[in-house]
C-alpha cells in the first residue's frame, strides 16, 4: 500500500469511527511537563474563537501585519486573528471553498477534495489558498467576510494544498497534490496569471510542503515516497527543478515520509523527516547539518525569528508541540497541545495551535 492510499485508509478509519485525528489534544500543560511550565503560560482559547473545529489544515503568522491565518475546512473558510491582542476578527472568504468534504464518488476519501488547505500572505495585502476543487482562492488578508478578490482555476480537479510566495518575483508556488500525477503550478501575484506547470511522474505518491529561500532566491518542494528527496526550482528557470536533495527518511504522520518544511536561521531547511525526526539540511551545499528526534511524526514545522525557535505540531501522544532551540537544534520542551498545525507571531512569540474540537489556542512565553 502506497503513503497515499495508507493515509487515506487511516482518514476514513478515523472518520467512520467519529474521531478527528487530533481531537484527543489536552488543553492545559501536563503537571510532569516542568519544561513547559519553565517556558510557557498555560494555553488560553483565543478571544471568540470559533469552538466548533473538527478539519483544518497548516496555519501562517504574517509578522509584519500581525495577522494570523488558519485554512479552517469546518467552517469553509480562512479563520483570521489578530495576533497581538489574540482576538478572533472572523472569516476570510466563507462559503467559496469546498470544505470538509469526500470526493466525488469516494465517500472515503476525505482530504484530497477539500479546502482550504495551505495559507499563506503577499506583500501586497492579499492572503492565498489552496481549495479542494483544483483552486487558488486569493482574497483581501485583512477584511473577514464572504467576499474574495478571485478563484484562479490551475487545471486540476483534486485540491491545491501547500503554497511559498517569492516576494522578488512575486510568484505564487502552488501545489496540485490532489491530481494524479500531483503537479506544481506556478501563478503570477500580481494579476492571477498561471505562469506555467511541472508534473511529476504518475507514480509520484503526493507532495508536502515547499519554502522561498531568501538567500538563494530559490523554491523547496518537499517529496515523499519511495526517493524521499528536495526538489529545488529557480524562479528564473521554470518549471523544471534544477537541482534535488536526497534525504534518508522513514515510517513518519500517516506514513508521511517527509512532511513540514521551514526556513530557520541563515536560510537553513529544516524538515520532518518522517520518524527520523527533524532533519536541518544547508539549502546551498544540500548536506545535512543534525538530526532532532523529537520533531519525528510531526506535520506543519514553524520557524520564530523572535525567539529563534522552531516549534514541531504532533498529536498529544506524542508530547504535543515539539520545541527547539534553533541555535543549538536541541530539544527544550513541549507545549502539550496536539495538533498538526502550528504559528508563531515573532514579535511577541505568541504560539497559536488550533486543537480539533475545542478551538485556537494560544501559548504565550514566560
Amino acid at each position: 500500500m502506497t503513503a497515499r492510499l495508507a493515509t487515506i485508509a487511516c482518514w476514513a478509519l478515523l472518520a467512520a469511527l467519529g474521531v478527528a485525528p487530533w481531537s484527543s489534544a489536552q488543553t492545559q500543560l501536563s503537571k510532569s511537563d516542568t519544561s513547559s511550565a519553565r517556558l510557557f503560560a498555560e494555553p488560553v482559547l483565543v478571544r471568540g474563537s470559533p469552538t466548533n473545529l473538527r478539519a483544518f489544515d497548516v496555519s501562517w503568522n504574517d509578522n509584519s501585519t500581525h495577522k494570523y491565518y488558519l485554512a479552517d475546512r469546518t467552517n469553509n473558510a480562512i479563520d483570521l486573528v489578530d495576533s497581538a491582542t489574540d482576538t478572533f476578527l472572523g472569516f476570510i472568504g466563507q462559503g467559496h471553498f469546498t470544505g470538509s468534504r469526500p470526493c466525488p464518488g469516494q465517500p472515503k476519501e476525505l482530504r484530497h477534495c477539500a479546502g482550504p488547505n495551505g495559507v499563506v500572505t503577499d506583500d501586497l495585502g492579499h492572503v492565498w489558498s489552496g481549495d479542494g476543487d483544483g483552486n487558488i482562492i486569493e482574497a483581501d488578508a485583512t477584511k473577514p467576510g464572504t467576499a474574495i478578490i478571485r478563484s484562479i482555476p490551475t487545471g486540476g480537479k483534486g485540491r491545491v494544498d501547500e503554497l511559498a510566495y517569492d516576494p522578488n518575483n512575486r510568484i505564487l508556488y502552488a501545489e496540485n497534490d490532489g491530481d494524479t500525477p500531483p503537479r506544481i503550478t506556478f501563478v503570477s501575484v500580481s494579476d492571477g496569471t498561471v505562469l506555467g506547470h511541472y508534473v511529476y511522474p504518475v507514480d509520484q505518491d503526493g507532495m508536502e510542503q515547499p519554502v522561498w529561500v531568501r538567500q538563494t532566491g530559490l523554491f523547496y518542494q518537499n517529496v515523499p515516497g519511495k526517493k524521499n528527496r528536495i526538489d529545488v526550482f529557480d524562479p528564473h528557470k521554470l518549471p523544471n527543478p534544477v537541482k534535488s536533495v536526497p534525504v534518508e527518511c522513514s515510517g513518519g504522520l500517516l506514513g508521511l515520509t517527509l512532511s513540514g518544511l521551514t526556513v530557520g536561521p541563515s536560510g537553513r531547511l529544516m524538515t520532518v523527516c518522517g520518524s527520523v525526526g527533524g532533519v536541518s539540511i544547508d539549502p546551498k551545499t544540500g548536506k545535512i547539518v543534525k538530526t532532532v528526534p523529537q520533531g519525528a511524526d510531526a506535520d506543519e514545522v514553524w520557524y520564530d525569528p523572535g525567539s529563534n525557535r522552531y516549534y514541531f505540531s504532533r498529536a498529544a501522544e506524542s508530547g504535543g508541540v515539539a520545541v527547539v532551540d534553533a541555535a543549538t537544534e536541541t530539544f527544550v520542551g513541549n507545549i502539550p497541545l496536539g495538533s498538526h498545525s502550528v504559528a508563531v507571531n515573532a514579535n511577541n512569540k505568541h504560539v497559536f495551535v488550533p486543537v480539533a474540537g475545542k478551538g485556537i489556542f494560544m501559548v504565550a512565553p514566560k
